[in-house]
């Protein structure tokens, strides 16, 4: 079995880098970014401005900082959503529309290096994106409102997702010959992860607790405790739902690594923090699905 090239001398990575690189479209989708990120710290700054004046009382200090840091999480989340299926979802279909794919095909650049090249390009964009934001984490972590941890934390769980988007970009770019349709699905892969599942399982909740009056004890111990793992489990496969269970979490019971929730039966459950499976899952199913695209191309040029 051929083993893997290194990743600076894949050609597929060099070449991709230096053509989004050397063009003025990622330095402005770059700047436009910060911008935006920097307007909304702003703005988020001149509203909690009272609040920031000498004779302030601690609390709205960390008030400011949990606002800030939670605003400048979502803005990277959905930053992620729209950027990274973007950057992969036409990695291997606009090889196909221009008819470059069969060029491709008789070098000696295996399907593996081919995929992995077009993947870890798009990545490294996304990735630059997430790293020249880190400072701006730097107001709300001197006002007090969070810690490091929660930041690290936060960092890791855009960073899995714009894993995992990507993946799932090169995966509809290999299964499809169009890139608009790949785009589409990719687009909306990423938004139902984001905002359809918070959605729904919102909703599922309010039917649930207005059909129960709010109340579990008409369930069994035995049932209470699916249900438990059921919504624990929902929640962490999902980024924004991961990030605000964490957070409260964190604020409830000081831990960013077990959680112990109490049953109406007074029985006590212990679980692992949502970011914990939540970076396990988007690990595994990303290799899965680079595996899957890779077999894809490898039976396209077969």
């Amino acid at each position: 079995m051929m083993s893997f090239t290194k990743p600076w001398k894949n050609p597929v990575i060099v070449k991709e880098i230096r053509t989004r690189m050397r063009g003025n479209r990622a330095f402005i989708l770059l700047t436009i970014h910060l911008i935006l990120v920097t307007l909304a710290v702003g703005l988020i700054y001149v509203v909690f401005q009272s609040s920031l004046s000498s004779g302030t009382s601690p609390e709205g200090r960390r008030m400011f900082g949990k606002v800030l840091f939670g605003l400048i999480l979502w803005l990277e989340l959905v930053t992620i959503s729209f950027i990274a299926p973007a950057l992969t979802s036409g990695a291997i279909s606009l090889e196909r529309e221009r008819q470059t794919f069969d060029l491709l095909r008789v070098t000696l650049l295996p399907a593996r290096e081919l995929v992995l090249g077009k993947y870890a390009s798009g990545l490294v964009f996304i990735f630059l994106l997430l790293f020249t934001s880190i400072p701006l984490y730097g107001p709300a972590y001197l006002a007090g409102g969070v810690i490091l941890e929660e930041i690290l934390i936060g960092i890791l769980v855009l960073g899995i997702s714009a894993i995992a988007f990507c993946a799932v970009g090169i995966l509809f770019s290999s299964l499809l010959p169009r890139t608009l349709l790949s785009t589409v699905l990719s687009y909306a892969f990423a938004i139902f992860i984001v905002f359809g599942i918070p959605i729904i399982f919102a909703i599922v909740l309010i039917i649930f607790g207005i059909s129960t009056n709010g109340s579990f004890n008409a369930f069994s111990p035995l049932a209470q405790a699916i249900l438990l793992f059921t919504g624990w489990l929902l929640v962490s496969i999902t980024p924004l739902a991961t990030i605000i269970a964490t957070e409260i979490l964190l604020l409830d019971q000081h831990s960013i690594f077990l959680a112990k929730i109490t049953l109406p039966n007074q029985a006590t459950v212990t679980l692992i923090s949502p970011w914990i499976p939540y970076v396990m899952i988007y690990i595994c199913s990303t290799i899965f699905i680079l595996w899957l695209s890779i077999r894809t191309v490898k039976r396209i040029e077969t």
